[in-house]
């Protein structure tokens, strides 16, 4: 692990030489997602630096934008996020639309489309369609089980006067297959009937934009889940904030609140199914008051949270602190940070099962709190082409919700949650490299140090993590990308010291445009051909390739 940060440390330093200029890519289309910048504070855009909170199998997200950014690695289980080319190119983008297929080994097949249509100077739409499935197969002594993700949105951005206005609808579906484990069939182990499951989801989600009124945004968003066994699932979630700037001075006051109501079905996997009968409504409601100050050299924001939960472990008011103050110690080179946060996290069945396909939905669902995370660092650039900034940090988590490996149902292996209270210590560092438009890279390292109340490890939680981002643009035909992901051990067992070896997965992909409407393209994925688990028992396919074509164009609207 020494050797690994040493190599990291130094890779960056040496980088540091060169030049950076912005992009120009052209955004006069719905934004989906921010356009790619090479810059520490849009890392996290890219989750090259990983959400301490979430398991290893979050990769870095490719999602639709206008701009050539890396392809994500191909896992099963699937990520759950729609994933594919995306239509920008070395040259500045003419066009909005776009629709592209490939295909590969271990029968994989991807479809994307991005259709962007300008009803009229204040209204846009765009249709985005997405399908990613597999076959599986098998390979050594692994078999890769199929699984099948197709999705479709409909987005309006309408804009008046100052205010925007921006809303998605859609549905997606998931197609996953339970595995069973060898070891857990005895004698006595109740027949299976069937281990296919179908995830379904339809979303609503509204984004309100407001200049010239004190309510700055509105988000509303709502997602209902339902699968195959009967477990449904509705989450609401509404945000606001208000800001009244006096001088240099901003006062500020969040609102939001977050319902999820469910019903659990039955075990029908089973010949005699088994009736879980689990009903919940939980409701959490929070203020976020807060002062900002800011001038050349200080940014302070000093507020706290408050938060009202229902549910019986949190049956009274929480107060967490939200303090944050950046302090600019050489222009554009050097400034320092330091504050106190924390958060109540509403747990809900599509959060939970969207980090983990394999996930029995029959589960007690607790929330999750953060009472405080402490956490200082430094930011800045060596140059305009080098960015970096480095973080640590220690936080308390309350009900931490963890995935185990379910031994109390077989012979289906289908997860399960367990709780518990959690101390986490991690260091945290970014750098981010551009020379040009030639080549980007961004490097991100995480190293956590979890302690647990009473299990005698962390469940599916890494020591560290460690991604780089690498863009190589040799001219306005070639566009080569590369992604590296290096997770660390992970322990699978409630006690004991099992764990899933450490892996280093290695994605290259290179793009070649034919003309300014054609683009082909070929991906390798699991370029090291490792054989590894990210989730005991559900293993990720080994070396893969998938080539396609892209096409691009324009929907000219009718005078």
């Amino acid at each position: 692990m020494k050797k690994l940060i040493f190599i990291y440390l130094i890779t960056g330093i040496l980088s540091a030489w060169g030049q950076q200029v912005k992009d120009s890519v052209k955004t006069e289309v719905i934004e989906v997602t921010r356009s790619f910048e090479p810059k520490v504070q849009d890392a996290y855009k890219l989750d090259v630096n990983p959400d301490l909170d979430t398991t290893p199998e979050a990769k870095i997200p490719v999602t639709y934008q206008i701009q050539s950014v890396p392809v994500a690695s191909t896992f099963q289980p699937e990520k759950g996020k729609m994933a594919g080319f995306n239509p920008g190119n070395m040259l500045q983008d003419i066009y909005t639309s776009y629709v592209s297929g490939s295909i590969g080994n271990y029968t994989q097949v991807k479809a994307d489309a991005y259709v962007y249509y300008a009803v009229s100077d204040q209204l846009n739409s765009a249709l985005r369609l997405s399908h990613y499935s597999s076959q599986g197969g098998q390979s050594g002594d692994y078999t890769y089980n199929p699984f099948y993700h197709t999705a479709i949105d409909a987005i309006f951005d309408y804009k008046t006067g100052q205010n925007t206005w921006q809303f998605d609808l859609g549905y997606d579906g998931h197609i996953n297959h339970l595995n069973t484990d060898p070891d857990m069939i005895f004698i006595n182990a109740p027949a299976v009937k069937t281990t296919t499951n179908k995830h379904n989801n339809f979303h609503l989600d509204v984004n309100g934009q407001f200049k010239d009124i004190l309510f700055k945004n509105v988000r509303l968003s709502y997602n209902n889940l339902w699968d195959v066994f009967d477990n449904s699932e509705h989450t609401l979630q509404l945000k606001t904030n208000l800001v009244i700037p006096i001088s240099s001075v901003d006062l500020k006051l969040g609102i939001q609140t977050d319902l999820v109501n469910g019903t659990s079905g039955k075990a029908d996997y089973l010949e005699t199914p088994v009736d879980f009968d689990l009903n919940y409504q939980n409701t959490d409601i929070g203020l976020l008051p807060a002062v900002q100050i800011e001038n050349d050299k200080l940014v302070a924001h000093l507020g706290a949270k408050l938060f009202y939960q229902n549910h019986p472990a949190y049956n009274k008011i929480q107060f967490i602190p939200d303090v944050n103050v950046s302090m600019n110690l050489i222009y554009e080179k050097l400034s320092i940070f330091a504050g106190v946060t924390g958060d109540l996290k509403q747990q809900s069945q599509t959060g939970l099962y969207a980090r983990n396909p394999y996930l029995n939905l029959a589960q007690n669902l607790m929330p999750t709190l953060t009472p405080y995370n402490i956490f200082g660092g430094f930011n800045g650039a060596f140059s305009s082409a080098f960015s970096y900034e480095v973080k640590m940090g220690v936080k308390k988590i309350y009900n931490y919700a963890f995935y185990h490996y379910n031994m109390t149902q077989p012979p289906v292996v289908a997860y399960s949650i367990v709780y518990d209270d959690m101390t986490q210590s991690y260091f945290k560092t970014d750098f981010n490299i551009g020379i040009g438009k030639k080549l980007d890279l961004k490097l991100g390292l995480t190293y956590m140090q979890n302690n647990t109340d009473h299990l005698k490890k962390p469940l599916f939680i890494p020591d560290f993590d460690f991604k780089t981002i690498f863009i190589f643009k040799p001219n306005n035909k070639l566009n080569f990308n590369m992604t590296l992901n290096s997770v660390g051990k992970r322990n699978y067992v409630l006690s004991g010291d099992k764990s899933l070896k450490a892996y280093t997965d290695l994605n290259i992909g290179v793009r070649y445009n034919i003309n300014k409407e054609f683009t082909a393209f070929i991906d390798a994925y699991n370029v090291l051909n490792q054989e590894y688990e990210i989730y005991y028992l559900y293993p990720v396919q080994t070396l893969q390739l998938m080539g396609g074509v892209a096409y691009r164009f324009d929907i000219v609207p009718k005078n």
